[in-house]
């Protein structure tokens, strides 16, 4: 759910924005208020599942899952029944409108996580017992990943502890009816007190990426069945103090961004990388996900490197200029923790339920292919814009101004004043509904920039 201040007079600098939407905010139906989705999985471009996660910062687990048969449009959602409070989700990996699977982790001792699966829509969820991460008290289960539906990999941190203790995976050839723990000798060995994450991985066709707490990265380029390891840039993927996120465009290509905004790439797979100091433009710092079907495109969730708001970003040329969506676009993107794309059209990313029919997850409803395009006005047509709460009048300051629009917050046009090189145009919006505007403003060299405001 969006959190908008309330201002009557913002000041805009010299950045355009053209009036188009590239995100809408979708309700998951989940019940509790600030739900989020930790982790978005596609089943193909129409069919997407989820669970939900308290995203008020109290660190609370719920049994939720989510799914949309039209691409995330519109959802339906249900309980997980897991026979006990003290299990939560880990990771969701949806296999088609009927099948998906969780991973699911102790958040107590005495109780042993492991893989669900339903076949029945969600309405109820079966443990597959031969996948047991039951190897000890630090048996945790992290993350699902099915490459079809009945080759998967599961991961949990080393287990049992000490000396004899190594990273808990489990593949399968039969949809999970049968699960087959990987040999010691086929994974290198972890380091003293190294784990690796929930939802936190990375694949590529048959090639699949960990990232770990002491900054490495496992890959296995056969389906799970073998493992090597190569140390990234960052210490740790997901603490508290430090985090990061990649994302592989194929085989040896990719691109990692850490929460301070350090910029590197990888040639060799994961192996090695290399900070990159020339990219320009803002991108920003939660999640990155390359956008498949779009040639050198990614997109970028989280903080701005300025740390002015959270939004989204985009490159199409490989990650070396990016343009900030938050410039372009009617609404931020106020999530970021998860963000995936199916293709160029398909696209989703983590949000915040406001309620149950309101907000918690946002929708991608451009395509990511096509050029994108900014214009700024220049150096002397800044302007400023005034409501008058109480008279209901829209003033709009600065210089050349030839048209001022106003647009509702699904880009409808609801008020327009033309003008002839004006410094002051007045718009009357008194007959307007209470909620968030858009003012577009263009001047006499067919320059054009948008600014929001909110009339109470």
């Amino acid at each position: 759910m969006k959190k908008l201040l309330l201002l009557s007079l913002v000041l805009c600098g010299f950045v355009s924005k053209a009036q188009q939407i590239y995100w809408e905010e979708k309700a998951t139906t989940f019940l509790t208020t600030s739900t989020s989705t930790p982790q978005i999985s596609y089943a193909g471009p129409d069919v997407v599942w989820t669970y939900g996660a308290a995203g008020d910062g109290s660190g609370d687990f719920y049994q939720v899952w989510g799914r949309s048969t039209d691409g995330g449009e519109t959802w339906t959602s249900g309980n997980i029944d897991l026979g006990t409070a003290d299990l939560a989700i880990g990771d969701i990996m949806a296999v088609s409108a009927t099948t998906a699977y969780i991973a699911v982790f102790p958040n107590a001792a005495g109780v042993f996580g492991g893989i669900y699966r339903t076949v029945d829509s969600g309405a109820t969820w079966q443990k597959q017992a031969s996948a047991s991460f039951n190897s000890g008290s630090d048996s945790f289960t992290d993350w699902v990943h099915f490459w079809d539906a009945n080759k998967g990999l599961t991961v949990g941190d080393p287990a049992p502890t000490g000396s004899t203790g190594y990273y808990e995976i489990y593949t399968t050839t039969d949809g999970g009816d049968n699960w087959t723990r990987v040999p010691s000798a086929n994974i290198p060995a972890p380091l003293d007190g190294e784990y690796a994450y929930t939802h936190n991985y990375e694949t590529n066709g048959d090639i699949i990426w960990f990232g770990t707490n002491k900054g490495r990265i496992y890959k296995s380029t056969d389906f799970g069945a073998t493992w090597t390891v190569g140390q990234s840039p960052v210490g740790d993927f997901g603490s508290a103090t430090e985090s990061a996120s990649y994302s592989m465009v194929d085989a040896n290509n990719g691109i990692l961004i850490n929460n301070t905004h350090g910029f590197y790439r990888t040639t060799d797979g994961a192996a090695t990388w290399t900070e990159d100091v020339t990219p320009t433009g803002y991108y920003r710092n939660f999640d990155i996900a390359y956008v498949p079907g779009c040639v050198n495109t990614y997109v970028t969730t989280g903080e701005d490197i300025d740390g002015i708001g959270r939004g989204s970003s985009i490159s199409q040329d490989g990650g070396a200029t990016w343009i900030d969506i938050n410039d372009l676009d009617l609404l931020d993107v106020d999530g970021g923790g998860c963000l995936v794309f199916y293709d160029g059209t398909h696209g989703l990313a983590s949000g915040f339920t406001a309620s149950s029919v309101e907000g918690g997850i946002w929708k991608w409803i451009n395509d990511a292919c096509i050029p994108l395009a900014t214009s700024t006005f220049t150096k002397d047509s800044n302007f400023s814009v005034a409501l008058n709460q109480t008279s209901g009048v829209l003033t709009v300051n600065g210089k050349d101004i030839a048209n001022v629009t106003v647009y509702d917050i699904l880009g409808k046009q609801v008020a327009s004043q033309s003008a002839t090189d004006s410094s002051s145009v007045e718009v009357n919006v008194s007959s307007l509904n209470s909620g968030l505007y858009m003012v577009n403003v263009t001047n006499t060299q067919g320059n054009s920039s948008t600014i929001k405001v909110v009339k109470q």
